[in-house]
């Protein structure tokens, strides 16, 4: 199973930010999307996949939302599911923590 995480933000992550910091961690790898870019998936090289992220929510029920969550923030404005896949070697999770740095944003585990 892959490791689900939730980026938590008040910035959604858009396109050009997110390559930008992802070059900044996998400068070889590359990002393709899915279903009109509602999957984005960050790739090495060798086209290893390293990270996958999904359409950005409002979050409209903060509390039903944090209950999904191993250790919600106190607020949030905006919901983002990323996964990380089995077996990762820490390349992917680097990269989620690396987006969540740059969107001023947090990552948590889901439940």
């Amino acid at each position: 199973m892959p490791t689900e995480l939730t980026l938590l933000s008040e910035v959604e992550p858009s396109l050009e930010a997110i390559v930008t910091i992802a070059a900044t961690v996998h400068p070889d790898g590359a990002y393709v999307q899915y279903r009109g870019g509602d999957i984005k998936q960050f790739v090495d090289d060798a086209g290893t996949p390293l990270l996958c992220l999904f359409g950005t929510r409002p979050v409209l029920e903060a509390r039903e939302a944090a209950s999904a969550l191993a250790d919600p923030p106190a607020a949030f404005g905006l919901w983002t599911d990323l996964t990380v896949p089995f077996g990762d070697d820490g390349r992917g999770r680097r990269l989620a923590e690396a987006i969540a740095a740059g969107l001023g944003g947090c990552l948590v585990e889901r439940n």
